[in-house]
């Protein structure tokens, strides 16, 4: 299976280093997908999820999929390489489902407002909320999406 690197780093620190069969990004014009070989690109990030497919290592195990929520950022695409620098990144692991919902609801509340920069920001609240309510409910449990993880 072609694969590609994959780094994805804040300024503070690095999130993910590995080999990806395929990445998936919200960028500011849609959802990108990239492959192994993919032309070159430099794309502007909006709040979302990233999706990270792993290869599987060989053992008829299934591919492996990180999911982690960023904040808004960049990503640049190579051949066979992708760097995300990211504002802030949020592990499926440390996302809070309760404290996601919250957000999303006091954001839905204020979007309405009639001063613009207040219903923008809350725009982007829920954006981010939504993400980390989708990364959350996939990596539960009881989701029957759960991808595996990787050790």
């Amino acid at each position: 299976m072609k694969c590609m690197s994959v780094l994805v780093a804040t300024a503070e620190q690095e999130i993910f280093r590995g080999n990806a069969a395929m990445l998936i990004a919200p960028s500011m014009q849609g959802e990108l997908a990239v492959l192994p070989g993919h032309a070159p690109l430099l794309a502007m990030l909006r709040p979302g999820e990233v999706r990270i497919d792993c290869p599987a290592d060989g053992s008829g195990e299934p591919c492996e999929s990180t999911d982690v929520v960023v904040f808004g950022g960049f990503l640049e695409v190579q051949p066979n390489a992708v760097i995300i620098l990211a504002d802030a990144v949020e592990r499926a692991e440390d996302i809070d489902a309760a404290q996601a919902r919250e957000a999303a609801d006091n954001a839905r509340k204020l979007i309405s407002s009639p001063d613009k920069e207040v219903a923008v920001k809350a725009m982007l609240d829920l954006e981010v909320a939504i993400a980390k309510l989708r990364v959350a409910r996939k990596n539960s449990k009881e989701s029957f999406l759960k991808p595996s993880r990787r050790s």
